[in-house]
């Protein structure tokens, strides 16, 4: 069933975002001729104008996917279990779980497709809007000589090490980000009346006890670290697996607390009279 979950959640959200993914791309080819022709005009006529429209576009265009993709992921668990939808949502043969679940594979998968489609698109740009591509080439040829270079330090296994934990600490993020908003629409949803009101200041509220109980930790561990110390005892590569291993650990920390809670109010608080 949760297949089926996250086919639903896919197509509800793709007619959205894949216009939108294919729209920015198409701007970044825009955008690389427009690079191009700002080289080549002597005065800032109209054409000069129409290439730095179209390049403000492009770069706002960004900004504006990152934004859509996240308020879309929101939106939909708002309006799939907590407004009218609720009624069916919460009646069909699934748990809550396979419902959290589903919605915070496909956000991810979002998420992940935004970014990649960010970095496609500024190499689109940059590549077209470069001569005779010689500049792109040359930083091309700069970055495979770097990560050929790493890559002979640490080994190969150490870099698809690397790969899988940043993925994974990335899946983990994108999940304690939703599942923060999650939690305080249905602390929000469990009351009677001003329930968006109430979503809001639960929000506030979680983000203020995280930065308390985080200065907290920091305040009480910093006196105890040596930063040489610990430079001095580490490779390069066990020092990068140690900043993703934490990164990786407070993100989980972070989703089980979220999770926990909007678990809990969506299926003994929650009311969607």
């Amino acid at each position: 069933m949760l297949g089926k979950l996250i086919k639903h959640e896919f197509r509800a959200t793709g007619r959205i975002l894949l216009p939108l993914l294919g729209a920015e791309l198409l701007l970044s080819v825009l955008a690389g001729f427009s690079v191009r022709g700002l080289d080549r005009v002597e005065n800032m006529g109209i054409l000069g104008v129409m290439y730095v429209t179209t390049l403000t576009v492009f770069f706002l265009g960004l900004f504006a996917l990152s934004v859509v993709a996240f308020v879309l992921m929101i939106q939909r668990f708002y309006k799939n279990l907590l407004r009218d939808e609720g009624y069916l949502a919460m009646t069909l043969p699934v748990s809550v779980d396979e419902q959290l679940f589903a919605k915070l594979i496909v956000s991810f998968v979002w998420f992940a497709a935004v970014g990649l489609l960010s970095i496609v698109s500024i190499l689109t740009v940059t590549s077209i809007g470069a001569r005779f591509g010689g500049v792109v080439n040359a930083d091309i040829g700069e970055i495979r000589d770097a990560v050929q270079s790493v890559g002979g330090e640490i080994g190969g296994g150490n870099l698809l090490l690397f790969f899988l934990e940043l993925l994974l600490m990335g899946f983990l993020g994108s999940c304690a980000t939703c599942l923060r908003c999650y939690s305080a629409l249905a602390i929000g949803h469990s009351a009677a009346d001003h329930k968006m009101l109430l979503s809001f200041v639960a929000y506030i509220v979680i983000g203020f006890a995280l930065s308390v109980v985080r200065n907290s930790v920091l305040i009480g561990l910093l006196p105890s670290i040596d930063p040489g110390a610990i430079l001095a005892g580490m490779s390069s590569a066990l020092q990068f697996h140690s900043i993703v291993f934490t990164g990786i650990l407070v993100a989980a920390l972070h989703c089980a607390l979220f999770y926990f809670v909007t678990r809990w109010f969506l299926k003994n608080k929650l009311n969607l009279a």
